[in-house]
This record gives C-alpha cells, structure tokens and sequence, in this order.
C-alpha cells in the first residue's frame, strides 16, 4: 500500500518515543470498529500513550476540524492517526501539521481530483498517506472498507516488530475487522471475503463484553452468529450512536472492559435504537403524506424535494431510501 513503509516507521518511532498518539476515526459502523481496533492492538502490545478521538456527527461533522485538532494538541499529541476520513481533509491537514503534529492518513475514501496534477489527483500533504484507491497504488485489493486497511497497517507494524506478541495473536482482533466489512457494504469478493469470514469466526467465539451483551439482548444465538445479524441487528445500533447521540457509545460498546459498563453501553444502544425507528417512521409517513398531497395539486415530478426543519439530519437518509422505494 502507498506510504506505509513511512507510515509504520514514524509510529514505531513514536512508540519507542513514547509520544502521545491521537486516533481520529469517522463515527460510523466502518470507523469507529476501526478507532477501536487500533485502541485494542496498542494496548495489545503494551502501548498506553494515546487517545480516541471520535467526532460529533450533529456539531462537528464528517472528517477532521479545527477544534477537535486544538483539543488534541493541547493534550500534547504529536502523532496524528486517521481512520475512516481524512483524504480530501488538505486544509486541515496543512493546518495540524503548522500546530506542529505529524499526521498518517489512512482511509478508503476517492481521494479529490485536480487538475493540476499529473495523475488527476490531489491528496493531503500528510506524513503517510494509505489509501488503496490512491492512484498510485499498486495493492491488488482497492476495495478494503476504512477498518480493514488499519488491519493492513497492524500487520506492515507486527512485520517490523512483534512487540512479544505470539504469533497469530493478532487474529483475535478480526471480528472488529468482520463488523466494519460488512457493515460497510463493501463487496465481499476478494481480501474482503475473507476478512469477513475470519471476523465471523472470531465473533462467535468473541470475548467483547460489550458485544456479548448486546447479542444475548438481541436473543442471537453467538455461536452461529451470520452476516444477516451483524447487517441488520448489530450495525443499526452502532450507527444510532451517532444518529441519535454520541458515537463515542458505540465505542464503549466495542471497548466495554467490565461486566457494567458492558450492560450500560448495550442497553443505552438498543434503546436509541428502538427510538430511532420511531423517529424514522415518523418522518417517512409524514414526507409519503407531503408527496401525496403535492401529486394531487400539482401532478407527477420526476424529482421530490422535502424538507422540515424538524426533522433529524442524520436520520434523513433512512427515510428517503424507504420512500425511494
């Protein structure tokens, strides 16, 4: 993958250096998985010095932002890792590196086209950027989803320097990289395939607290856990973290260390949840009404414009994909 040789260097170096390293993911099904598996396989390898950073959807919005860069400066971050987001961040990029932090990319995401450039291409001026989609990449695999190139990056680290680590520890970690998969709607062909395969293997044998408690909640059975129930039980509720609150719930969820916070995290999530279907159906009943009355006045058109100020941005793409049907 392009710069990752640059960027597994500059995080062994700050692992040996012991530098603050801040994990900037996006607050979906694909990037939070993937904030906590870099949580998780730093604290595999005995590495304490860093923090999650996870966006509020509602206040702050997609990818990277000033204040959310400030807050980590000011918690003395040198290393600045995406994940999920990031590649058309340029401005913010430059503006990170000008308060004096070093920043990886690591995303899945088209990167902008320019003009200017020769490959019809413009990415941030990041210490590393890791994209397949880059143009310049000649990894087979160009469609991984955000999760699985950190995945990428675990391993291009654990190449370097097992830290200890026995060897296929690491695998304990896929039912991350199996969530983010196929929640993420990649194609499953190719490495995608089989990082989801191996993440159901693992998630029926996880030992997540937090995920544990969800699924007994959910009445699945973990052992013959399918991609169905990760697609159309687990994943809404990741996602009504962000849509309805903070993603930083569906993080505990994933990162739970006890019994409580476990139970906490997986009761707070089915309950959002059950209220963010409430809400949807709400929306969608009132926008059919709308569209009926519009068709009696006004006639058919071949495009629907609907829009009230009550109603939650985040949920709107729900609503629309059950009326587009």
């Amino acid at each position: 993958l392009p710069d990752m040789e640059k960027g597994v260097e500059r995080i062994l170096k700050a692992i040996e250096g012991n530098e603050r390293i801040g994990i900037w993911s996006d607050y979906d099904a694909d990037g939070i998985p993937g904030g906590a598996l870099l949580h998780d396989f730093f604290k595999l390898i005995g590495f304490t010095n860093f923090e999650n950073y996870i966006p509020d959807r509602h206040s702050e919005g997609y990818g990277l932002n000033k204040e959310g860069i400030e807050s980590l400066k000011n918690s003395a971050v040198t290393l600045l890792i995406t994940i999920d987001c990031g590649i058309r961040d340029i401005a913010l990029t430059e503006y990170a590196k000008e308060l004096g932090l070093d920043v990886i990319i690591t995303d899945h995401h088209e990167p902008a086209s320019s003009a200017d450039n020769s490959n019809g291409e413009e990415i941030p001026k990041a210490h590393a950027v890791i994209n397949p989609k880059r143009v310049d990449s000649v990894y087979p695999e160009k469609i991984l989803c955000g999760t699985g190139v950190v995945w990428k990056m675990i391993q291009a680290i654990l190449s370097k320097n097992r830290f200890g680590l026995e060897e296929g520890k690491e695998k304990w970690l896929l039912d991350l990289v199996g969530i983010a998969t196929l929640s993420d709607m990649v194609p499953l062909v190719g490495e995608n395939r089989v990082l989801s395969h191996f993440g159901l293997k693992v998630l029926r044998k996880t030992k997540r607290k937090g995920l544990t408690k969800l699924l007994s909640m959910l009445k699945i059975d973990k052992q013959n856990l399918s991609e169905d129930d990760i697609g159309f039980m687990v994943t809404p509720r990741i996602n009504a973290a962000s849509r309805m609150g903070h993603p930083k719930d569906a993080f505990e969820l994933l990162t739970a260390e006890t019994e409580a916070s476990a139970e906490a995290a997986a009761l707070h999530l089915n309950n959002i949840n059950n209220e963010r279907k409430v809400i949807v159906a709400h929306i969608t009943k009132e926008a059919k009404k709308m569209i009926r009355e519009r068709i009696l006045n006004f006639g058919e058109r071949p495009v629907i414009v609907l829009g009230n100020p009550e109603w939650k941005p985040s949920l709107l793409g729900l609503a629309s994909n059950s009326i587009a049907e």
